[in-house]
């Protein structure tokens, strides 16, 4: 109910309004593409791609987010960001009327792939812009409210976009019609972002040319790396480890249900687990602020590491598409509740002056992550899918990372005390 009522009483602002319109749009469109991209290349009998394919497809996806994210806040110092949002939004739409093209002649090549990377490359500046533009559209007091509010329902809209897409190639529908529906939803999230009030940049008087922004970036990077503190290194690592079991049991998902799970509705079982994992990833941010701050943000943590270890170590050795759904949800409840855990970790315990570029380090982590999970998938499971063993490897890992945690913790402060890097 307090989730509810922070919504209802947000709704009220006229500025918060607009954005939300642009977001839920916006993200409802990136479901419904994403079944249509995943039914096309991942589904299709007639391009069956195996498990190094699907590794480079994940790769494909999130290039931009690892490449672009350090340099994209940057930009959007320097950039009015309601043109950037309206612009990207149209760039995007363009994109996927361009993907319908050539779902349509049943195309994959270069062209295909290549029109996907834009899409999803010019969506990370849509997301930034949509987080930076928060607090000109709500009160400081708000903005806690805000920032849990506003993307947890767009990770519901992306949900109910997935579900419908997911519906419609059930009951028949086709790639094209998805993708078309997608494009429709970014014209209406432009639309939206063209009637956003001023969301900044406050200052655009210094206009850097974009060889000094690279290189002020990447040099900021290295001095971020190499100063940060010990305890903020803990927790790149710590989200590094909690990817790998998701970006593999994502990519194990989708063997199976492409294989032995199959049975005629492969996509549907998919689209079902996936659901239940982006279930897991909305449940995480209605328990962790409630949940959190009665246990303290590092025995939470520990906590929910240890119920990841307990669920992959008892439902590991049942492999059905029963047992998957219920692995996929925990692992990303679990991955989230971590994940939302270091995010408070870092901005208690990182300098101001280190933060924006700790947090692009923590942006690669994170995305490096799941590309490294999907690497190590494409290595070492079956074209079906079927191995056990990887979910008991897993729970040995988030087992050893539950007791270990607090005491790395506590041996990285006290260091950080006694002998600070920098």
């Amino acid at each position: 109910m307090t989730f509810l009522r922070a919504l209802w009483t947000l709704l009220g602002g006229r500025g918060f309004r607009r954005l939300f319109v642009a977001r839920v749009t916006s993200s409802f469109s990136d479901g419904i593409f994403q079944v249509a991209l995943a039914s096309h290349v991942l589904f299709n009998p007639e391009k069956a791609a195996d498990a190094q394919g699907i590794a480079v497809a994940f790769a494909l996806v999130l290039l931009p987010y690892s490449a672009l994210g350090p340099f994209v806040g940057v930009l959007l110092d320097r950039w009015p960001r309601r043109r950037v949002l309206v612009v990207s939004q149209v760039v995007r739409a363009v994109a996927i009327l361009g993907v319908t093209g050539l779902v349509t002649g049943a195309e994959t090549g270069a062209a295909f792939f290549a029109l996907v990377l834009v899409v999803f490359s010019v969506n990370r500046f849509i997301l930034a812009g949509l987080g930076s533009a928060m607090p000109h559209v709500v009160s400081r007091a708000s903005l806690v409210s805000a920032n849990s509010v506003a993307p947890t329902c767009g990770s519901l809209a992306y949900l109910l976009g997935g579900g419908i897409g997911t519906g419609l190639r059930a009951a028949g529908g086709s790639d094209v019609l998805d993708v078309l529906l997608a494009a429709v939803g970014v014209l209406v999230a432009a639309w939206a972002a063209t009637r956003l009030p001023f969301i900044g940049p406050d200052d655009t008087s210094e206009s850097p040319t974009i060889g000094h922004i690279t290189r002020s970036v990447v040099s900021g990077l290295v001095e971020a790396v190499r100063t940060l503190p010990r305890k903020a290194r803990l927790l790149l690592v710590l989200v590094f480890l909690t990817r790998l079991p998701f970006g593999f049991l994502l990519l194990q998902t989708l063997l199976l249900f492409r294989g032995p799970f199959e049975h005629g509705r492969g996509a549907l079982g998919f689209g079902i687990a996936a659901g239940s994992s982006a279930l897991g990833f909305a449940s995480a941010a209605f328990v962790t602020p409630w949940l959190a701050p009665r246990l303290t943000a590092v025995p939470y943590a520990a906590r929910m590491l240890a119920l990841g270890a307990l669920v992959c170590a008892v439902l590991g050795p049942f492999l059905s598409p029963w047992s998957i759904v219920v692995v996929a949800f925990v692992v990303a409840f679990t991955s989230q509740c971590v994940k939302i855990t270091v995010d408070s970790l870092m901005q208690a315990h990182v300098d101001d002056h280190l933060l924006g570029r700790a947090f692009s380090a923590y942006d690669v982590v994170y995305n490096a992550g799941m590309v490294a999970a999907a690497a190590l998938g494409a290595l070492v499971l079956p074209s079906s899918g079927l191995a056990w063993w990887p979910l008991i490897a897993f729970a040995c890992l988030y087992g050893a990372a539950a007791m270990l945690l607090a005491r790395l913790w506590a041996r990285a402060t006290v260091l950080d005390h006694e002998r600070p890097l920098g």
